[in-house]
């Protein structure tokens, strides 16, 4: 496939309140150690591939030469027609179908070759970013992994390969990632850390070049006036492409709550799944089998928040993603290395 975009600490926390989201308190006292997703495991919700082969080898007409001999005649060479070519069958996941789509999502080759890309570059293999507002700063999502006296449940101890690799990304404060961050916020360059950032760097631009990760979550969840699927989209399709063009994976996800009524946002987000042929992490089926899908309505009537549990089961699987793309880029990357 011809690249697009060559050029272009736990959950127990002390005192910490939440403003720009205000996250229910519950969320201090979850345990850590509980498994509330202990169901869900990457084979799973992880099913055959539907992604397309993209490297398509071209079809070169081949002469044979059969030389037989029959009672001392020679048979002329012969030439072969090379075989009409046909088309490769797109059996991808649509995107009207995302409820169905996997939790657990898969590389394509195109990101194959984008991971690639983003090591010839000099990307760090041993990091990973986030891009998004109070829903994934590291007090409620992913920072427990980074706590020294965390302990993984007995299920899921096979992730630690995963954790020990990725250290210091989990709890990372990123300079796109802050409670109240909208999408426009992270490209405009007032918003930039003005001590780490060059002039006129935008937090997404910032984030990227200092942290110089492989892979990097876009999840943009906060509800602000003027919010549709079709402004989202823009700048969700503008992250992307920056992220790619600089060789990183963009992995892109659905959300719980259905606060815009039509679930327009999470069709959105899986058709630029689609379109690019990225990973997408389906937290909406994630929290499916939680009661009130995993959203708080005792909190809202309008239904945007999500329970204490979807927390819990946020960073799980969002864990088992980034271990399931991990270990696919590396081992592709080690096989064609190996020949």
């Amino acid at each position: 496939m011809r690249l697009k975009f060559l050029p272009l600490l736990s959950f127990a926390i002390i005192g910490f309140a939440l403003s720009s989201c205000s996250i229910k308190n519950e969320v201090n006292n979850l345990d850590p150690a509980k498994t509330i997703a202990e169901s869900i495991t990457p084979e799973e919700t992880d099913p055959t591939s539907k992604h397309t082969e993209t490297n398509i080898p071209e079809i070169q007409a081949t002469l044979n030469e059969t030389v037989q001999e029959n009672n001392d005649e020679t048979i002329a060479p012969t030439f072969t027609a090379p075989p009409e070519p046909t088309a490769t069958v797109d059996n991808r996941y649509l995107p009207e179908e995302w409820q169905s789509w996997p939790i657990i999502p898969t590389l394509s080759p195109a990101m194959i070759e984008i991971y690639q890309l983003g090591i010839d570059l000099g990307n760090n293999p041993d990091a990973f970013s986030k891009v998004g507002d109070c829903q994934i700063i590291p007090e409620v999502f992913l920072g427990l992994y980074d706590d020294v006296n965390y302990v993984l449940p007995e299920n899921m101890k096979q992730l630690q390969e995963t954790i020990d690799h990725f250290s210091g990304s989990f709890a990372r404060e990123g300079l796109a990632l802050k409670g109240g961050f909208v999408f426009p916020t992270v490209f405009s360059p007032l918003r930039a850390d003005s001590s780490v950032c060059d002039p006129g760097e935008t937090p997404l631009e910032c984030e990227l070049r200092i942290h110089q990760p492989t892979f990097v979550l876009i999840s943009m969840e906060f509800r602000y006036e003027g919010r549709t699927a079709e402004i989202h989209e823009k700048y969700l399709r503008q992250a992307v492409e920056y992220a790619l063009s600089r060789g990183i994976i963009p992995i892109v996800a659905t959300k719980a709550d259905n606060f815009e009524g039509d679930h327009s946002l999470n069709r959105m987000t899986a058709q630029i799944a689609y379109d690019y042929d990225l990973p997408l992490w389906n937290y909406w089926l994630a929290v499916q089998f939680l009661p009130g899908h995993g959203v708080d309505w005792e909190r809202d009537s309008y239904g945007f928040h999500v329970t204490p549990d979807a927390w819990l089961v946020r960073s799980q699987t969002f864990l088992k993603t980034l271990d399931s793309l991990w270990k696919e880029a590396r081992e592709a990357i080690e096989g064609v290395n190996s020949n």
